[in-house]
């Protein structure tokens, strides 16, 4: 019995461990509040490598070209600790919003890994719908939808006079300027395009205001077969 157990002590002392490396994260979530529209916002992750081989990281991902992702490095000895910045860039947002970074390592107990900044983005300036789809349309409908333009800042807003990117496609303006408070009207029609299939466009508004200086507003219809 004292050999057997001899042996099996001998085994277990004798079987290799291997080495790798082993990624240790202080929090993947981060809750940034209410920011502006228009504002950045930025916050850093923390890691570090517990292991005992050096962590390799690599296909660093944003889920929008919205938010920037800043490594220190790419390499972490053991026992080192590494940063990863994210920089949210909010114009052009409203309301809730999530966005995610991801990268991939050689730890192969976290072969990849998700980091999320979300919040809430307080618009001063918006447009309500924010886009004009008519879906499917017959031959020769009237197409026309008003969009409000609504300031809620404390300043007035001076609008210039719509852009439009396709032949097609018509805005008015009710009023160039919007009081601090109160909403203009767009009014958007459009003709489908002879011989084609698909309508397609943007009505674009420039302005003085510095936070959101371009209202765009995409315009879209497909003709129907029936």
């Amino acid at each position: 019995m004292r050999a057997y157990c001899l042996l099996l002590l001998l085994l277990l002392l004798s079987t290799p461990v291997f080495a790798a490396p082993e990624l240790v994260v202080e929090g993947l979530n981060h809750d940034f509040g209410e920011i502006k529209q228009g504002g950045e916002v930025a916050h850093t992750f923390r890691f570090r490598n517990a292991g005992d081989e050096i962590l390799n990281i690599s296909n660093l991902h944003s889920s929008c070209g919205c938010t920037a992702a800043l490594l220190t490095t790419r390499k972490l000895a053991p026992g080192a600790i590494g940063e990863l910045q994210l920089i949210f860039n909010s114009q052009g947002f409203r309301g809730e919003v999530q966005k995610m970074v991801t990268f991939e390592t050689n730890d192969p107990k976290h072969p990849a890994i998700t980091f999320n900044l979300r919040g809430k983005v307080k618009a001063e300036l918006f447009l309500q719908p924010e886009r004009i789809n008519w879906g499917l349309v017959k031959k020769g409908a009237t197409l026309q939808t008003e969009v409000e333009i609504v300031n809620r800042s404390k300043q007035s807003i001076t609008l210039q006079q719509p852009q439009i990117t396709s032949d097609q496609i018509y805005a008015e303006l009710s009023a160039r300027i919007i009081a601090p408070g109160e909403q203009v009207r767009l009014t958007v029609s459009a003709k489908f395009p002879d011989g084609k299939k698909r309508l397609a466009g943007y009505v674009v508004i420039n302005s003085d205001f510095t936070t959101l200086p371009q209202l765009k507003i995409p315009v879209s219809a497909r003709l129907s077969q029936k």
